[in-house]
């Protein structure tokens, strides 16, 4: 003799929800699983408005500009980067696809550290670009350093000195003053 048992807890839910989705096929309804969500594409005609990032991303693919701009100042940027390194090692390429900056040292020894700085190098020269333009850090082997360019601007910028009264401790406003706390504070 076979004995049954009747189901109860979750094993009657179970029976009752297989019960229910097949009474709901033979109905013609769909159910839950059979939906499929159907992606929403935000149009941009110009009209809808845009967040900052999202409209230097949109103009940066209008105009077929790349990832190089973010990268292309590193070397300019090589002292304020690495203050430490840059007398005895130069920033000397960037190259844009492969995320790659290469350094010339002066001597096998900077070479070696800049080996050990790598780490540190790509994390700040990435803050600085405010991007993940470098993904490595190639160490040539050593030789010398480029000389930087001297040459003066044929023509310098002549910049316009205000007229009028000169804001002094005397003459500052109290607005003025909440603005100096506020920077010193945010200082310290």
């Amino acid at each position: 003799m076979s004995q049954t048992t009747q189901p109860s807890g979750v094993d009657l839910a179970r029976v009752v929800l297989r019960a229910a989705r097949e009474a709901a096929k033979k109905n013609g309804s769909r159910t839950p699983k059979d939906k499929q969500q159907v992606p929403r594409a935000v149009r941009r005609d110009g009209r809808a408005p845009m967040g900052l990032a999202e409209t230097f991303t949109a103009l940066m693919a209008d105009r077929g500009w790349e990832l190089p701009t973010a990268g292309a100042g590193l070397c300019e940027r090589w002292a304020a980067l690495a203050p430490d390194l840059a007398e005895h090692v130069a920033a000397v390429g960037y190259d844009a696809p492969r995320g790659e900056l290469k350094l010339r040292p002066d001597s096998t020894a900077w070479a070696a550290k800049a080996r050990l700085e790598v780490p540190r190098l790509i994390a700040d020269a990435n803050r600085s670009a405010r991007t993940e333009a470098v993904r490595t850090v190639r160490v040539l082997p050593p030789g010398p350093l480029p000389v930087p360019s001297t040459a003066a601007d044929p023509e310098p910028v002549k910049t316009s000195v205000p007229q009028g009264l000169v804001r002094t401790r005397e003459t500052a406003t109290a607005s003025s003053w909440r603005a100096l706390e506020a920077h010193q504070q945010a200082q310290t």
